[in-house]
């Protein structure tokens, strides 16, 4: 039987280390067989912005981008995206601008696990 995994991260790519926390969660529950879904709220939702370009921290948008290509599902909060200024598009191409009630409710509700990250 198939497990599969929600994550939901809250924190902005660049608060601190949890979106990078979130993505070697996701490649850890790959690796063991898991269907993993990733969802950003909040703050969270910077992490997918396309073109960033930190000096001194992992590119978060990058390491999305690779696990992607290994299944994992991503979205974002529409709302929380829109709020801080961004418009569809400047989402990196793996990432879906999705909300609370459609995404995050069928990722969970399809989950035997649910991990939450947040400050």
């Amino acid at each position: 039987m198939a497990k599969t995994l929600t994550i939901l991260w809250r924190t902005g790519s660049m608060m601190a280390m949890d979106a990078n926390v979130a993505v070697k969660i996701a490649k850890a529950a790959k690796e063991k067989g898991y269907t993993v879904h990733m969802f950003g709220y909040g703050e969270g939702v910077t992490a997918v912005k396309k073109g960033q370009a930190p000096k001194r921290f992992p590119n978060v948008g990058d390491e999305l981008e690779d696990i992607a290509k290994q299944g994992v599902t991503q979205a974002v909060c529409e709302t929380c995206f829109a709020a801080r200024g961004f418009e569809r598009g400047e989402e990196i191409p793996s990432a879906k601008v999705g909300s609370l009630t459609n995404d995050l409710y069928g990722f969970v509700s399809k989950s035997d696990r649910l991990v939450t990250i947040a400050r």
